[in-house]
């Protein structure tokens, strides 16, 4: 009994490693078969600005088709995702060739602008619509020369800084930097060019770093090397004359001087070119209450409709215009605009002689923009403001002018001409 049983044992054993070992060669016979072939390979044929992609993330980068045999990462999921989300158009991405497989698959063979990742990506089923791991991508968004204040659009430039620096803004390039692959600079050097001036014709702006590019041409060589595309940044408005009887003051963005938003011209009967606009006063340099007033005005004329203001003129900046030659310019900062919530109301304090000194914004739950703060009063021609409201503002005003040394007009509290004005806000 116990001889039997062991012979037994011993018998399905073996049984069983024979069953294990044919289902191993099944396996492994079966998984040879499970690898994709292609069936075409070829180079693709559509415009280069047609074949820009950018990677979905979903799909890693292989050496070949990822269902083929010894097909090797290049890059995981999670590089191409970082490659995708990166803000260096270097990391833009180009198709040239697509495959399909016996399965139906397309794959696309893909480059990175700098050359640091090549390979073959899952690209959907359909050889005319990128998908799986790529989508088309616009490297550089073109827009409207309207984009441009109408001074930027009319200016004249040069080269801010002629040389020889491949970044952007020292050189100029046959399309934007890195926004179609292998596409470079125009010129190598622009200081050849370093009087040259040029004007604005085209705009945009590249997708990935959000900066602005222009293309110019020369005023005098439409067909200069040195046209091409630059940075806005790279580039400094050249002036017209100004009349000798007038300056000219240049209102620019707070945070780049060479950005011009506007520019006013004011002119004064019988000044002679080369004169002091201003008076030095005590070793101090000023204008007239007349003129500051004057200039004010035709500043915040100019600015309106932009997303700049200037409520008033500070110390330095009298000081500038005072000291500015008849026959020249001077560049005054404008402030940007803080936009106003569509539910609230802004209510500007103006000294006597017109110049700003603080602003509030009174918000009301509720209200939708371009509606009016208050209402019309039956049989009058007056508005009012409800209790509630007038009771806030009042608040809002007595804190923002505590310890300012002014008050409003005729008293502490609002007037009925106050509260009609703020009514019909």
């Amino acid at each position: 009994m116990t001889s039997n049983l062991k012979k037994s044992l011993f018998v399905s054993l073996v049984a069983l490693g024979f069953v294990a070992a044919a289902g191993t060669a099944t396996a492994q016979s079966a998984n040879a078969k499970s690898y994709a072939r292609v069936t075409s390979n070829h180079k693709m044929t559509s415009t280069p600005t047609s074949r820009n992609v950018n990677f979905t993330g979903s799909n890693a980068l292989y050496t070949k088709a990822g269902t083929l045999r010894g097909a090797k990462k290049v890059a995981s999921t999670t590089t191409v995702k970082k490659i995708a989300n990166s803000k260096s158009s270097q990391n833009n991405v180009r198709a040239y060739r697509v495959a399909t497989t016996n399965r139906g698959s397309v794959y696309y063979k893909v480059v990175t602008y700098d050359g640091a990742y090549r390979g073959w990506i899952y690209g959907g089923k359909v050889q005319s619509v990128f998908g799986g791991g790529i989508t088309a991508f616009d490297t550089f968004k073109n827009q409207n020369l309207s984009s441009l204040t109408d001074t930027q659009q009319k200016a004249t430039y040069k080269i801010a800084s002629p040389g020889t620096a491949n970044d952007g803004k020292t050189v100029t390039y046959k399309q934007p930097a890195w926004t179609q692959y292998k596409v470079g600079r125009a010129i190598t050097d622009s200081s050849p060019y370093a009087n040259s001036t040029f004007k604005i014709d085209q705009v945009g702006t590249r997708t990935r770093e959000g900066d602005q590019w222009v293309h110019i041409t020369d005023t005098t060589n439409a067909n200069s090397p040195a046209n091409g595309w630059i940075l806005y940044s790279g580039l400094k408005q050249t002036e017209a004359p100004v009349a000798d009887n007038a300056i000219q003051i240049n209102l620019v963005d707070p945070k780049d001087n060479s950005k011009v938003i506007k520019s006013i011209t004011v002119t004064r009967d019988g000044a002679k070119k080369g004169t002091n606009f201003g008076y030095s006063d005590n070793g101090n340099w000023t204008i007239s209450m007349s003129d500051r007033a004057s200039i004010l005005n035709q500043i915040r004329d100019a600015l309106n409709g932009t997303s700049y203001t200037l409520d008033t003129l500070t110390t330095a900046q009298i000081a500038q215009i005072a000291q500015t030659n008849f026959g020249s310019s001077v560049n005054i900062s404008v402030n940007a605009v803080t936009n106003i919530a569509d539910n609230a109301l802004r209510i500007n304090f103006r000294k006597p002689d017109g110049t700003s000194l603080k602003t509030i914004d009174f918000v009301k739950g509720g209200a939708t923009k371009g509606t009016t703060v208050g209402s019309a009063v039956s049989g009058s021609t007056n508005w009012t403001l409800s209790d509630g409201d007038k009771a806030t503002i009042q608040s809002q005003i007595t804190t923002a002018l505590a310890n300012s040394g002014y008050q409003l007009s005729g008293g502490n509290t609002l007037s009925t001409s106050q509260i009609d004005t703020i009514a019909r806000g």
